[in-house]
C-alpha cells in the first residue's frame, strides 16, 4: 500500500513545500513542481532525524518529513523496497493463478515467497491476477470467486494512463458484483493492481465450517431473501 506524508523537499538549492508519495519503486513529490524519484536511481540514502537524504542524478535530495515515526518508515521502505508479490500481499504457502499475463518477474516474485502459481481453472486459490484491456473482461470478475478462498483477492492489472478500461471501470464492475474495489498498487511502471475483495461480512461467513467460499454463497443466499420479498 501506497505511503503519503506531507514534507518539505530540497534538490539541489531548491526548496519547495507539498506531499510525497511512496509507491512501488519511486516515489513522487507533487507541489509547486512535480518530481518523481525512482528507489533504483538513488545513491547512498540515509537517515539524519527526520530528513531522508540521497543523491538522485548528481543532486542532493533532502526529504524533511513531520515525524520520526514517518522518517523511519521511509528510509525503511527506500533501503529494503517491498517486491511485487509483496505488494499484492501473497504469502507463504499461498497459490496464485495468472490470467492474461505473460509476467516471468511475477512468477519469480511469487515463487521467491514460497507461493506457488497454479493453472487450473477449476483449483482453489487465494489470489488471481487477472489482465485486462477491455472494459467487458471486468465481467468474470464475480465467476472467479467461486474458486478464490474466503479472504483472498482478485487483483485487476491494466495500464495507469489507458483509456479502453479505467479505474472508474473496475470501481462499477465490483459494486455491481457486490464486491469492495479495496486499494490500488503499483504494479509496474506503466501498469496498476487493482484489488478487488469480498465484503466483511461475506469473508467472516465463509470461515464457517460448510462454506466453501464467500462469493457463491453470497448469491445462493440473496435468491431466498428476494423470493420472500416477492410474496
Amino acid at each position: 500500500m501506497a505511503m503519503e506524508s506531507a514534507c518539505k523537499l530540497t534538490v539541489g538549492r531548491d526548496h519547495y513545500d507539498g506531499k510525497v508519495r511512496m509507491e512501488g519503486d519511486h516515489i513522487d513529490f507533487s507541489g509547486p513542481t512535480k518530481f518523481r524519484f525512482r528507489i533504483s536511481e538513488m545513491s547512498e540514502p540515509y537517515l539524519e532525524d527526520l530528513n531522508v537524504r540521497f543523491g538522485f542524478h548528481g543532486h542532493p535530495v533532502i526529504i524533511e518529513l513531520s515525524s520520526q515515526r514517518a522518517a523511519d518508515n521511509w528510509i525503511a521502505y527506500i533501503l529494503h523496497p517491498q517486491s511485487l508479490a509483496e505488494k499484492l500481499g501473497v504469502k507463504d504457502g499461498q497459490s496464485v493463478r495468472i490470467m492474461n499475463l505473460d509476467d516471468p518477474d511475477l512468477v519469480d516474485s511469487i515463487q521467491s515467497r514460497n507461493a506457488r502459481v497454479v493453472s487450473r481453472a477449476s483449483a482453489r486459490c487465494d489470489f488471481v491476477m487477472l489482465g485486462v484491456e477491455r472494459s467487458s473482461e471486468l465481467r468474470q470478475i464475480e465467476d472467479l470467486f467461486d474458486r478464490v478462498r474466503p479472504r483472498g483477492a482478485v487483483w485487476v492489472v491494466l495500464p495507469k494512463t489507458g483509456r479502453t478500461v479505467t479505474k472508474a471501470n473496475v470501481s462499477a464492475a465490483a459494486r455491481e458484483a457486490g464486491l469492495n474495489h479495496e486499494e490500488v498498487v503499483d504494479y509496474s511502471e506503466t501498469q496498476a493492481a487493482h484489488k478487488i475483495t469480498r465484503p466483511a461480512v461475506t469473508r467472516r461467513r465463509g470461515d464457517g465450517a460448510g462454506l466453501d467460499n464467500g462469493g457463491g454463497a453470497a448469491r445462493r443466499t440473496a435468491a431466498p431473501r428476494a423470493a420472500v420479498k416477492a410474496k
